[in-house]
């Protein structure tokens, strides 16, 4: 090899010198050169990705405290326009309801209802008061005290015809009861009558246009009275099924299991009730005074308990021929 040249800035007398080596670039790394910055270690890199996905995590729980701040806010403000609308109105807490316009006028139908309803109400329970029943429709009567350990023994005959003419706080109807179909439930409901067990009860469960049903002194549609139960009489089934309790019809109620009627009776006048299965014991039909039977079965309401408005008998007499 030769020696530099005398005279060349590094020259060193006696000292071979080798050329220098040239920058290259390192195989199978292009743009990594002898002399560049050291390539970052493994425990660097994780360092690395460690430090951002802490920056990732704070710049997400920033979000989220954001979202929720913003969320804060609103429901405060929503609160306040609300505080200030029921300030405004002088917290009144009837229901919106549906209004109609005619001729200029706006009236609220649900309210006119109401108020109707409520003189309707007040005009049955005078009536009530009157003939010496309790002030409220719900309250018990006195026939409540009377309990019976057996059904009562047959003293009807079952070939006379027997008539039950029942006096209401709304007007006076009367059924034509079939002893020759249901002897047991006819003498079961003569009976009762004659013991005065169906005064001033109420018609506690109204659907309205469909059924009105009555006969508990309890003045509601559970219990056990009159302490005992009767067999059912069913009717056959009738050849059309929407025809099985035609309108009118009155049949007894019952718990939904076999011969376990009581006192309690209801009257047919819709149709969901004219096509019920032949389960309840049909009695009698209402041979007059059906109007009134329709008045109080239109004062009932969807649910059925509490009707709209509670009519009540006020007294059941028994007519024999």
């Amino acid at each position: 090899m030769a020696a530099r040249r005398p005279g060349s800035r590094s020259y060193r007398p006696g000292v071979a010198h080798l050329p220098r080596r040239p920058w290259r670039a390192i195989r199978g790394r292009p743009g990594d050169w002898v002399g560049s910055r050291a390539v970052p270690s493994d425990k660097r890199a994780r360092q690395r990705a460690a430090r951002e996905a802490r920056l990732a995590a704070e710049a997400k729980q920033q979000k989220r405290r954001k979202q929720i701040r913003n969320a804060i806010i609103v429901v405060v403000v929503a609160g306040v326009i609300v505080a200030i609308a029921f300030i405004v109105s002088g917290g009144n807490k009837t229901p919106a309801t549906s209004q109609s316009k005619k001729g200029g006028t706006t009236t609220s139908t649900t309210t006119a209802t109401s108020a109707a309803d409520a003189k309707l109400q007040a005009q049955a329970n005078a009536v009530a008061v009157k003939a010496g029943c309790p002030a409220s429709p719900t309250t018990p009567t006195a026939a409540a005290a009377q309990k019976y350990t057996a059904a009562p023994p047959m003293t009807i005959d079952a070939s006379k015809q027997y008539t039950a003419t029942i006096t209401t706080t709304t007007g006076t109807f009367t059924i034509a009861l079939d002893a020759k179909a249901a002897p047991v439930t006819v003498n079961n409901f003569v009976f009762l009558a004659d013991k005065g067990y169906f005064n001033c009860g109420s018609f506690f469960r109204v659907i309205t246009g469909q059924v009105v049903q009555t006969g508990n002194p309890a003045q509601t549609n559970t219990g056990k009275e009159p302490g005992y139960t009767i067999p059912d009489e069913l009717p056959a089934k009738a050849a059309n099924p929407a025809q099985q309790y035609p309108a009118g019809t009155v049949a007894m109620a019952n718990t939904g299991s076999p011969n376990t009627g009581g006192s309690q009776f209801f009257i047919v006048t819709g149709p969901e009730y004219e096509s019920l299965p032949n389960a309840y014991s049909t009695f009698g039909v209402i041979a007059s005074g059906m109007n009134v039977v329709n008045t109080i079965s239109q004062q009932g309401s969807a649910a059925g308990i509490p009707p709209d408005v509670t009519q009540r008998m006020l007294s059941v007499k028994i007519n024999e021929s």
